[in-house]
């Protein structure tokens, strides 16, 4: 029996690309498809996502195929259109990525960026239709496609060698806390000597792409982020650290340790910067006990996320905030294999309390999970809220789509991203108990 998914949340592998590359300075996408699935991605993508985009949107280069192109090839259209956006946009990159129906039509994407290539216009491509995957998927292609393309247009841009550490597995967007996260991943990681490379986000441009071939350590904060870090261990050799959740909180110091010691660090250097972080970590929690049990933090939830953000999240709301796990709802499309080994993620979070894990993406078979557990606490998408309203239970947005919040620079990640998290989850508390 057929399943049509009602308010999907995971977008298609065009998208997902699209976000990796405009979170790039000065890399152009060029989109050869039809004019809706850029327009799509805009609304559908930027403006959910809550982070803001420089002028509404970045400067995003489309075919526009039409009917004609689809019957008789749009490949002369993919070469017109590169042309005048070399012309018109000014750019350090330009990323050809393909939708659906180019992909059908069979057009030639490799050609027509070699032949822009050899006109000296810096062209990688990646095809992208929809019916490859969803938006993780795309994340990965592109990802890919400039670690093996890139080398032939540029030399590389060396980092200091032995400490630099590239940072995969965050998806732009996708993550609505990506910028602010990765930015206090890499402050944490620069506390015990790394040069990390975020490659997304904060300022990152080409050069920093340039750079991922002379790491030393690959990061991997989801399983997104395998992908490429198993890739550039084929080309490269470089060792790679999967740690597969976002650090939230004390387990930011587990990743420390992990990667200090992958690098040959000196450990009490590590463990100084850490402890310095607990303590003020610590501080915070010790200024929230008054509230804390007046407002009877401890209650019920259910977290709606990613799972790297469920995981992470899901660790430090127990671990360090005393809350009660009562069900995990896991929305990106992992592979079986990966499904399998998601209770050890938690750590024995799901044995301990009984909290019930579930795999959906679909907006009324969430809603009915929220229902059925009955949380005195919601965490999760806009998609949430309504639900979260009809069971009185206070709700606080955490994961793709926002809706109507707003997100810079913020973050949930590390030791500042947790005593932010301890502020919009104490203050959706308190209102909710109005």
């Amino acid at each position: 029996m057929s399943h049509s998914i009602d308010g999907s949340r995971n977008s298609c592998a065009l998208h997902g690309a699209l976000q990796l590359i405009e979170a790039i300075d000065g890399v152009v996408p060029v989109v050869h498809s039809n004019s809706g699935c850029g327009f799509q991605h805009f609304l559908g993508v930027n403006r959910a996502s809550g982070s803001g985009v420089a002028c509404g949107s970045p400067p995003v280069s489309s075919s526009n195929v039409t009917e004609k192109h689809v019957v008789f090839g749009g490949s002369s259209r993919l070469r017109e259109q590169l042309k005048n956006t070399v012309k018109v946009v000014d750019g350090d990159l330009y990323f050809i990525v393909s939708g659906c129906s180019t992909e059908m039509v069979g057009d030639d994407i490799p050609a027509m960026a070699k032949e822009g290539r050899d006109q000296s216009f810096p062209v990688v491509f990646a095809n992208t239709p929809g019916f490859r995957g969803g938006v993780h998927h795309g994340y990965q292609l592109a990802a890919r496609a400039l670690i093996d393309q890139l080398p032939e247009l540029r030399t590389t841009h060396p980092g200091t060698p032995g400490k630099l550490v590239n940072i995969w597995g965050i998806v732009p967007r996708q993550d609505p806390f990506w910028a602010g996260n990765l930015e206090e991943i890499g402050r944490l990681l620069e506390g015990i000597g790394v040069e990390p490379n975020l490659l997304v986000g904060n300022g990152q441009d080409s050069s920093a792409w340039h750079r991922v071939p002379q790491a030393a350590l690959n990061l991997a904060l989801s399983f997104w982020g395998e992908a490429p870090a198993e890739r550039l261990a084929e080309l490269y050799g470089t060792p790679s650290l999967v740690f597969g959740e976002l650090p939230v909180g004390s387990n930011s110091g587990n990743l420390l340790r992990a990667v200090g010691e992958q690098l040959g660090f000196d450990p009490e250097r590590t463990e100084t910067f850490i402890q310095a972080e607990e303590i003020r970590l610590h501080r915070h929690l010790a200024a929230l006990a008054d509230t804390y049990f007046r407002a009877g933090f401890q209650r019920e939830f259910v977290l709606v996320g990613e799972r790297a953000q469920a995981a992470g999240i899901g660790t430090f709301l127990v671990r360090t905030l005393g809350l009660i796990p009562r069900g995990f709802v896991i929305t990106d499309d992992l592979p079986d294999g990966q499904r399998e080994l998601l209770p050890h993620a938690f750590g024995d979070i799901i044995r301990e309390f009984g909290a019930r894990l579930f795999f959906s993406e679909d907006r009324a078979e969430i809603a009915e999970i929220v229902r059925e557990l009955k949380p005195g606490l919601v965490l999760g998408s806009a998609l949430e809220e309504g639900v979260a309203r009809e069971i009185g239970a206070p709700f606080l947005k955490l994961s793709f789509p926002l809706g109507d919040r707003i997100v810079l620079d913020r973050a949930c990640a590390g030791y500042r991203g947790a005593a932010t998290l301890i502020e919009d989850i104490g203050s959706a508390l308190l209102a909710g108990s109005r």
